[in-house]
């Protein structure tokens, strides 16, 4: 589920929020609702002192009557982490932000400029297990367990809701995550925790 969000602030680690962009409102009407595009779908991580550690924006316009990806920027105040960026950064994701979830988002009620992206990575719209049952790829497993690195306990609770599964649905994936060698385990029993394993 969508998370109302909460002034300006962003939230230790990762998040995605869609504000309106600058220049002249032109409106795409799909399924039954408007959007007013341009648009700019935002990635932030935040690291645990608050400072922002990358920041990436995409600009999403309306092209000949077709939504597309006008115009990406990806800031960082230290330096950009070309690793993480290559394993994290979906190009196509923006597109499927103002194309997928936004018209869904509008159907049910929900003011998208309001909320807090239900999404993991740069977003994970694209990377959700949408195609058959039990086809989860390495890539999207080791998104979920960095966001359980990051969450800690409740990581199942947080997840679930911004993938619209049961808790058990995601504790699930991390099990398949450490089966498959990209997590470790935790240093005790019963505790949350591990490491990413480098090279996945």
């Amino acid at each position: 589920m969508a998370e109302v969000r909460h002034a300006n602030e962003r939230p230790t680690g990762i998040s995605s929020r869609v504000v309106p962009a600058a220049g002249e409102t032109r409106p795409w009407k799909v399924r039954g609702v408007v959007i007013d595009l341009p648009v700019v779908v935002d990635w932030m991580c935040m690291n645990a002192t608050g400072c922002e550690d990358t920041r990436v924006e995409a600009t999403v316009d309306l092209i000949k009557g077709v939504p597309q990806v006008t115009d990406v920027r990806l800031l960082a105040a230290t330096g950009l982490n070309l690793g993480a960026l290559q394993r994290d950064f979906r190009w196509a994701s923006p597109l499927e932000v103002v194309t997928g979830l936004m018209p869904e988002l509008l159907k049910k009620g929900i003011d998208p400029f309001a909320v807090d992206l239900p999404l993991t990575g740069f977003p994970a719209v694209a990377a959700k297990p949408q195609r058959r049952p039990g086809a989860l790829s390495d890539e999207f497993l080791t998104t979920i367990a960095r966001e359980y690195t990051v969450r800690g306990r409740g990581y199942a609770t947080s997840l679930a809701e911004e993938y619209y599964v049961t808790p058990r649905t995601v504790v699930s994936w991390v099990e398949k995550a450490r089966a498959r060698g990209l997590l470790t385990r935790p240093h005790s029993r019963g505790a949350v925790g591990g490491n990413i394993v480098r090279g996945h």
